[in-house]
């Protein structure tokens, strides 16, 4: 079998995803020995200087709400003290329907809006022959 561009492209991907994986294994164990030793927050950042290197430990914390319980005990909170936000954020697929469905609506509105594509996926696997 002839080996083309494209199958050394997959093949040099594969071998250099699998070293990307080996080398963020390594990383993650070396963080977690890292963290065992120094002291690291709750929450928030922390920076150890050490003889040769400053290391700085974040701790992140997501918080989250459950609107039906939210609902349920938000008067107990003053309005000017409320705990919440209100996100104001694009709806892809209502977007995507207006401007199919809708498209002189969408074309009032589309100022609004900003679309930008992300990265392309690549997912390689070896091929299994005979099956």
């Amino acid at each position: 079998m002839m080996l083309t561009n494209i199958d050394a492209l997959a093949r040099d991907w594969l071998n250099a995803k699998a070293a990307e994986d080996a080398a963020k294994d390594l990383r993650y164990t070396i963080e977690d020995q890292i963290t065992q030793a120094l002291e690291v927050k709750d929450e928030g950042a922390i920076t150890h200087t050490l003889e040769d290197y400053k290391v700085t430990l974040t701790q992140p914390v997501t918080r989250k709400v459950d609107a039906k319980k939210w609902q349920m005990v938000m008067d107990k909170c003053p309005a000017a003290l409320l705990p919440i936000k209100m996100k104001v954020e694009a709806d892809a697929a209502g977007c995507k329907w207006l401007m199919t469905n809708e498209p002189k609506i969408w074309d009032k509105i589309a100022i609004a809006f900003t679309t930008t594509k992300g990265k392309i996926g690549v997912k390689v696997e070896v091929a299994k022959n005979g099956d």
